[in-house]
C-alpha cells in the first residue's frame, strides 16, 4: 500500500513550457492528500526558488527535500536534514573559479542563492528553467556561509576541474550544460531515506517520480518508481513504469495506472 509519494519538480511536476503546476496536477495532489498519502518534494531547487517562482501554486507538501536533498524540512519548517558542502571543498572550488574566470555557477544556500557571474550560458539555462536568474555576488560569498549545492554551468568533460578540487563531493547532471555538486554523503536517495526514517516508511510504501540522472538514487529506493516520458533513457530503464511526458500529464496518468486515483470519464 502506497503511503507516500516523492516528486521531482522540473520535468516531472512542472514542464518546460509552463511555469507552474497544471490545474489537473494541483487537483490530483490534493486528492492524494485527502486519501492520507503523504507528499514530498525532492528537488535540486531551493525553498526560496520554489517560493519566488510560485511554481507549486498553493499546493502544500508534508516535506521538502531541497537543494538535491541536502536541506530537508517538514511543512512547518522543522529541519530534519542539514548537510552543507565542507569548507575545504568550497575553498577548492573558489580557487578553480579564480583560475578559470570563464566558468560560472549558482552558489546555493538556504534562503539565499547567487550567481558567480552572468554570461550567455547562464542566460541559456535560465531560459530552460523558465525562472528569473539569481543576482550576482562576488565569488567570496562562496566562503561566507553554508552552501548546500554548487551548480556549475559546464558541458560534459568540463566538470573535472571542479570535481578534482572537491574530493568530498559527488555530482549529477541535470542539463547538457549544468551539473549539481553536493557533499559526498548526500543526494536525493539519502534525503528520501531520512524522510522514510522520520515518517516511519518502508520502501514498499513509497512511490518516486523523476526524469533526470539526479532522480535515480531516490528511484532505486522506492518500492515503485515512475519515469516521465521525457526522461533520459537510463532513467526509463531503471523505472518500474514509464508514463507520459510532463506536458501530457504523465504524473496524473501514472497515479491512475497504479490505482491511486480513480479513472476519469472522458467524453
Amino acid at each position: 500500500m502506497i503511503k507516500a509519494a516523492f516528486f521531482d519538480v522540473d520535468g516531472t511536476l512542472v514542464g518546460f513550457r509552463q511555469n507552474c503546476l497544471s490545474d489537473r496536477m494541483l487537483a490530483d495532489l490534493k486528492a492524494l492528500q485527502k486519501q492520507g498519502i503523504k507528499l514530498f518534494i525532492c528537488s535540486g531547487r531551493a525553498l526560496q526558488d520554489l517560493e519566488r517562482t510560485g511554481m507549486l501554486r498553493d499546493a502544500e507538501f508534508d516535506g521538502y527535500l531541497t537543494l538535491g536533498g541536502q536541506f530537508c524540512c517538514d511543512l512547518d519548517g522543522t529541519v530534519f536534514r542539514d548537510e552543507p558542502i565542507s569548507r575545504q571543498d568550497l575553498r577548492g572550488a573558489y580557487e578553480v573559479f579564480r583560475a578559470n574566470p570563464q566558468l560560472c555557477a549558482i552558489m546555493e544556500g538556504n534562503g539565499e542563492s547567487y550567481l558567480t557571474q552572468f554570461n550567455d550560458r547562464v542566460r541559456e539555462i535560465y531560459e530552460f528553467l523558465h525562472t528569473e536568474p539569481y543576482p550576482v555576488r562576488p565569488l567570496e560569498w562562496l566562503l561566507e556561509g553554508k552552501i548546500y549545492q554548487l551548480a556549475p554551468f559546464v558541458e560534459p568533460g568540463e566538470e573535472d576541474l571542479l570535481l578534482n578540487a572537491m574530493p568530498g563531493c559527488i555530482h549529477s547532471r541535470w542539463h547538457p550544460k549544468g551539473i549539481d555538486i553536493l557533499s559526498r554523503n548526500g543526494g536525493k536517495g539519502t534525503a528520501v531515506r531520512a524522510a522514510m526514517e522520520r515518517y516511519g516508511l518502508v520502501p514498499d510504501e513509497i512511490m518516486a517520480f523523476g526524469d533526470g540522472e539526479n532522480d535515480m538514487p531516490m528511484m532505486r529506493i522506492a518500492g515503485t518508481s515512475v519515469a516521465m516520458g521525457n526522461s533520459d533513457d537510463a532513467v526509463k530503464a531503471l523505472a518500474d513504469y514509464v508514463t507520459a511526458g510532463v506536458h501530457e500529464d504523465g504524473v496524473s496518468q501514472a497515479l491512475r495506472h497504479f490505482g491511486l486515483l480513480p479513472l476519469e470519464n472522458r467524453v
